[in-house]
């Protein structure tokens, strides 16, 4: 009998919470919860982990899906079983930002059960992997870092160049402080600022700052692209004491639109920015926002700006979605074959 010319199906090894295209049929992209899922959903995610946990040879988590976070629960479940029966749980991602009270409490006791169910973390940025063992006791041996990924597209920047509205741009809710920008901008009356944010000043804005979308939770990716686009200057006004690195995918799309990107030096920049080479790293005051935009701005500055601008794109090619999730399917290939040698 031949079988010639029939096609064979072979299941991927890895199943994932986590979507990248460039997996192709390697992993397997299990439906999951998205951040305003529904709490059926976040329990069907929870399910369909657990399902795939008796059909493949790992699982590739996301450490801050959905709100009640059913990756985490489905590491909880998992750590209940003993790991030869188990296929190896890598969480990647996000760490999570400590709570105050009864919540950090609370977030402690369902790390440390996670962390049972958990072989492996890989984390954004190399500030993240040394927060990661302090804050939630988990241990050092276990973390990775696979660095962020630009989230724009060449797709969505092909075709003609957009034309510059000369505009400074800034925009993103997560991780935020907008105020030290908004009194910056006061001394550029003649500069128009746009914040795509639903961040609300709690004082009237000055006449060169325009709000939009500030009504809706979260810009549209398309508008938000392109007000990055047709910007002058793209600035990253991220809040300083935070204990996650933040605003990676911002900094990383601006940088690879060729833009002049001010961002503060917060952590995990200094994995992708380095301050006057690709963008400039400020502090986050409105004496250095002022000092930053005040160098792009000037004429006699403006063959350095383009330099420092294209040099950031140069940075961020380094960065591709394609990079991230070789990263990512290595580490869990890793443990598959550990587990299979021992």
């Amino acid at each position: 009998m031949s079988f010639e010319g029939l096609a064979v199906q072979v299941s991927p090894v890895i199943a994932s919470t986590l979507r990248f295209h460039d997996w192709g049929e390697r992993v397997r992209t299990l439906d999951r919860a998205l951040p305003r899922s529904p709490l059926w959903k976040e329990v069907m995610t929870t399910w369909e982990i657990l399902k795939a946990s008796r059909k493949y040879s790992a699982l590739l988590l996301n450490g801050s899906s959905g709100r009640i976070h059913p990756d985490l629960i489905a590491c909880i479940l998992l750590g209940l079983i003993g790991k030869r029966h188990r296929p190896p749980v890598v969480i990647g991602g996000d760490i999570w930002e400590p709570a105050r009270g009864l919540r950090r409490f609370i977030q402690k006791v369902v790390v440390r059960l996670a962390d049972r169910g958990i072989d492996r973390y890989v984390v954004w940025s190399a500030d993240d992997r040394d927060l990661l063992a302090g804050l939630w006791g988990v241990s050092a041996s276990k973390i990775g870092v696979c660095l962020c990924y630009h989230h724009v597209t060449d797709k969505e920047l092909a075709g003609e160049e957009a034309p510059t509205s000369g505009h400074i741009f800034a925009g993103g809710d997560s991780g935020r402080d907008y105020l030290p920008l908004v009194e910056a901008a006061r001394c550029f009356p003649q500069t128009r600022f746009v914040l795509a944010t639903a961040w609300t000043s709690p004082t009237p804005l000055p006449s060169n700052v325009e709000l939009v979308l500030s009504k809706r939770t979260r810009t549209s990716h398309a508008e938000f692209i392109r007000l990055m686009r047709t910007a002058r200057a793209v600035i990253v006004p991220l809040r300083r004491g935070m204990r996650r690195s933040i605003g990676q995918q911002t900094l990383l799309n601006s940088m690879y639109m060729g833009k002049p990107t001010i961002v503060v030096g917060t952590l995990g920049v200094r994995d992708y920015a380095s301050d006057g080479e690709n963008a400039l790293v400020v502090d986050g005051t409105v004496k250095e926002y002022v000092m930053a935009i005040g160098r792009i701005l000037d004429p006699e500055n403006r063959a350095a700006v383009n330099y420092m601008a294209e040099q950031g794109r140069v940075r961020a090619r380094a960065f591709s979605p394609a990079a991230t999730a070789e990263t990512l399917y290595a580490e869990v290939s890793a443990l598959v074959s550990e587990r299979t040698e021992t």
